[in-house]
């Protein structure tokens, strides 16, 4: 089992024990997402992909560096989150997602798109705000071991 699989594997416990029934698994268990909420986490003999509904980002361990796709996904369970969505006319063309770090810091998780819309039509904005999944306290000491677990396997 190569690193990031197994990282993927104590993510998955984790994700088990603190979200039971609303896990859902796909792929043979190599794919997850909580519920409805859109957070999503995705392992191939490769990568480990992170995602949030269209916007994710894959982390090869060859070249990445793996703390990042562990932060990256416990920042989307445990931090507060700010959808940015434009529309022309009622037709929603994009939204930008962004993890919210503090009052005054965001970190942009990537903008999702598509290119056949009316270009024409006013664009309207509107912003939604969608709160953590989980208290990083409730998780902390098992965030802490994976983190620890993925320094050792480095």
């Amino acid at each position: 089992m190569k690193k990031h699989q197994a990282i993927y594997s104590k993510i998955k416990e984790l994700l088990k024990n603190h979200f039971g029934s609303d896990l859902r698994e796909y792929e043979d268990g190599d794919h997850l997402s909580i519920g409805e909420t859109g957070i999503w986490i995705c392992c191939d003999e490769r990568e480990l992909t992170v995602g949030y509904g269209l916007v994710h980002q894959h982390f090869d361990p060859e070249y990445d560096d793996i703390q990042n796709a562990i932060d990256r996904f416990f920042n989307l369970l445990t931090k507060r989150k700010r959808i940015t969505r434009y529309y022309k006319g009622s037709f929603p063309y994009k939204s930008k997602t962004e993890l919210i770090l503090s009052d005054s810091e965001f970190e942009n998780l990537g903008t999702a798109m598509t290119w056949l819309f009316p270009y024409w039509k006013k664009t309207k904005k509107e912003t939604k705000f969608e709160e953590k999944l989980v208290d990083l306290s409730t998780i902390e000491k098992d965030v802490k071991e994976i983190k620890n677990y993925a320094k050792q396997r480095i």
